[in-house]
């Protein structure tokens, strides 16, 4: 079942076209938006407990049969427009539209999901963890995109790759990685998830989320940062998708 979706998603990024990015300031490129598609179709915890609840596969698909066209509810459409509110967040960097087993319930029992990221130049998804899922990601648009994972504790050098087009890196289960579009244009990929409900954890937001002493604590008590800012600084941290490398912001023009 896996092989198959990387298959695919594969086949996807060898002929998927760029998608339009939301314009962002930027002295070499630009974007346009000639067709905005409709939205994806809304989902209620009503259909979503009837496939849950089916005794099988023929069950399941007969319920989504039943909603309507083929077109509509086995089709899932990442272009940014058709997803207002990204399930892999959204920011100054891009966002990161995802299909799981919530956004789209056809997938749900079968095991998979996948997500299109949609990178602005020098954009970033920023440091996290997907702790139900191993990623297979392939770089469909752009060039120059970097990806680093840290596996655990006992092999903490980080494991990086440099992508051109059409080519892909894996990121493991549970570890901390990242990518970053270091180029003045914009990038898109697409990637496989081992699992319908990968779940996504951004690192940086959420440990300065904890409780500010046990803050202050892992990090040796600092003297830069105390227990009386941390709250503070949790809040300057851009959710998702954000800026990357200045030196990329300045090499590019852009401003931040």
């Amino acid at each position: 079942m896996h092989v198959r979706l990387l298959g695919a998603a594969l086949a996807f990024a060898v002929i998927s076209k760029a998608s339009p990015i939301a314009p962002r300031q930027n002295s070499s490129s630009s974007t346009t938006t000639s067709t905005v598609p409709p939205s994806n179709p809304a989902i209620s915890q009503d259909l979503i407990n009837q496939l849950e609840l089916a005794a099988d596969s023929v069950d399941r698909f007969t319920i989504l049969q039943a909603q309507g066209p083929a077109d509509t509810w086995l089709k899932y459409d990442f272009n940014p427009s058709a997803n207002p509110d990204p399930g892999g967040g959204k920011g100054l960097g891009g966002q990161g539209d995802l299909a799981n087993r919530k956004t789209f319930p056809a997938l749900i029992n079968l095991g998979v999901a996948a997500s299109a990221g949609f990178m602005n130049p020098c954009g970033m998804n920023k440091p996290h963890i997907h702790p139900r899922a191993s990623e297979f990601l392939i770089l469909a648009t752009g060039a120059n995109v970097k990806t680093g994972f840290l596996l655990e504790n006992g092999l903490q050098t980080q494991m990086s790759t440099t992508l051109s087009q059409y080519q892909g890196a894996i990121l493991p289960q549970g570890s901390i990685h990242y990518e970053f579009n270091d180029n003045c244009e914009p990038a898109v990929f697409i990637a496989a998830f081992s699992n319908e409900d990968p779940g996504l954890s951004t690192i940086g937001k959420n440990f300065f989320s904890l409780d500010p002493d046990i803050v202050d604590a892992d990090l040796g008590f600092p003297d830069f940062l105390d227990h009386t800012n941390i709250r503070q600084f949790a809040q300057s941290i851009p959710k998702s998708f954000s800026n990357g490398a200045m030196e990329c912001l300045d090499r590019c023009h852009i401003k931040y």
